[in-house]
């Protein structure tokens, strides 16, 4: 799996090794009122300089920064992450409310990660680990999620309709109040799924 660094360092064309660069988050509104790189010497003064998604408080607003010298570019983090999610690390990340239609996450490591309310329309999260990720209340509406590994995930409430969740593995998954509305669900089994309160039946298909 990627890392965000990489990604970012990708996405920004900047040169240089990861080892080179940190993640600072920021705030749009205080970024409008300082000057960003003294906000960005004191985060690093400060030892408030990331690595990962998941020591990140949010990804919505991000700085790049190379560390010594100090260069920096000021990134979108949903917008990031919807173009280059793929094969990304993203394990543990707070993406409450993102953002995310259309999102390319094939194959991206979103294991514990925290979607709740996030907007996934038509996002292609085949063969994702999501295992123990919290996307209660999500919209998954047409939403890719063959192969995916939603193990213990918490997709409560979640708009599922017309999603594809052929050969999911759905280990323990909690689909309490999920509209499965003409999902595609062949070959998946829910034996040890909490489904209370789900019509499972509105489901395009059902093998198991």
């Amino acid at each position: 799996m990627r890392g965000l660094v990489d990604a970012m360092i990708s996405a920004c064309a900047a040169d240089g090794t990861s080892e080179e660069y940190g993640l600072v988050a920021a705030d749009d509104a205080v970024l409008a009122v300082v000057d960003i790189a003294e906000f960005v010497a004191e985060e690093i003064a400060a030892g408030r300089v990331f690595r990962t998604a998941a020591e990140l408080p949010n990804l919505r607003t991000l700085v790049l920064t190379r560390l010594d010298p100090i260069d920096l570019w000021v990134v979108d983090g949903w917008a990031l992450i919807r173009e280059q999610g793929v094969e990304l690390d993203l394990s543990g990340a707070c993406l409450r409310g993102a953002t995310l239609t259309g999102a390319r996450l094939s194959d991206t490591d979103l294991a514990e990660a925290d979607l709740r309310g996030a907007d996934l329309e038509k996002a292609d999260l085949s063969r994702a680990r999501l295992v123990g990720a919290n996307l209660s209340g999500s919209i998954l509406y047409r939403a890719g999620l063959a192969g995916a590994d939603l193990t213990e995930a918490d997709l409560r409430r979640t708009d599922l309709r017309h999603a594809d969740l052929r050969d999911a593995t759905c280990t323990h998954t909690a689909f309490r109040g999920a509209d499965l509305w003409d999902a595609y669900m062949w070959d998946v089994d829910l034996s040890t799924a909490f489904t209370e309160g789900t019509d499972i039946t509105r489901a395009a298909k059902f093998l198991r």
